[in-house]
């Protein structure tokens, strides 16, 4: 068997929607993963899965809100001197908002986890590419971020900020028509992150998103909304006029 063509490293690669990203690439082409997270057990879970579906995987364990780890430094030393062709951003936490407004410690733990954290990694991976001159950055936000609204403020605030974040990486990059910066924004995603909710209509399953994602990071797609009709639901809620949005219980 030839060694695989495609590299990529990913963060938080325990998260439901990234694992069914990556059997989703694994479907169309065999590729070395560098999976990273927090957790050791569940990360060789997940490698043994994806090994079983023809990927070579490594594993590597880091607190991925220690924002004194180097990754620009660390990130190469697990490249087997190849180039990195996706960085890929999965992590993050859903929060109970009313227990994060009560204690500041907890708000700031759930901005750095959803924000700070990413927008650190982002900049390395970014560095990265930058000096390869090629590949692809691709982060997982959310449609949270597209406005404010009292269910979820403290989330999408994080969210949002990621979002302002990558678009300025896009502009920082747009003359480097080889490396790509892909916002991925799932709407409502039947996942462990999401199991205290109760699923309506809008929920969807996260095979379906990490599809979508997948097609939308080989196309190198600025900003994917997954599925795409949450475009046009947050357009609309973005259009409300805030005395219409604050009759609602968005």
């Amino acid at each position: 068997m030839s060694a695989p063509t495609y590299q990529a490293a990913v963060f938080g690669a325990t998260s439901s929607i990234c694992q069914e990203t990556l059997r989703a690439m694994l479907r169309q082409q065999p590729a070395r993963l560098l999976l990273i997270g927090r957790n050791a057990g569940k990360l060789a879970a997940v490698a043994d899965d994806l090994r079983c579906r023809g990927a070579e995987c490594l594993t590597l364990t880091a607190p991925l809100a220690d924002f004194a780890t180097d990754w620009a430094s660390l990130l190469p030393q697990h490249s087997a001197n190849r180039p990195w062709d996706l960085f890929l951003l999965a992590h993050g936490t859903m929060p109970d908002q009313e227990q994060a407004l009560a204690d500041g410690n907890s708000l700031a733990e759930v901005l750095a986890v959803n924000f700070v954290s990413p927008a650190v990694i982002a900049a390395a991976c970014g560095a990265i590419l930058d000096r390869q001159g090629h590949g692809t950055l691709a982060v997982i936000g959310s449609v949270a971020g597209d406005r404010g609204r009292g269910s979820n403020f403290v989330y999408g605030s994080a969210k949002a900020g990621l979002d302002t974040f990558l678009a300025g990486m896009r502009h920082r990059f747009a003359k480097r028509q080889r490396i790509k910066i892909v916002t991925l924004k799932p709407g409502m995603t039947d996942s462990p992150m999401t199991a205290h909710l109760t699923k309506g209509p809008l929920f969807s399953s996260a095979d379906r998103v990490g599809a979508l994602a997948w097609q939308a990071i080989r196309a190198g797609t600025p900003v994917a909304y997954l599925p795409g009709w949450w475009k046009l639901v947050m357009t609309l809620i973005r259009w409300l006029p805030e005395m219409v949005l604050h009759r609602t219980r968005l």
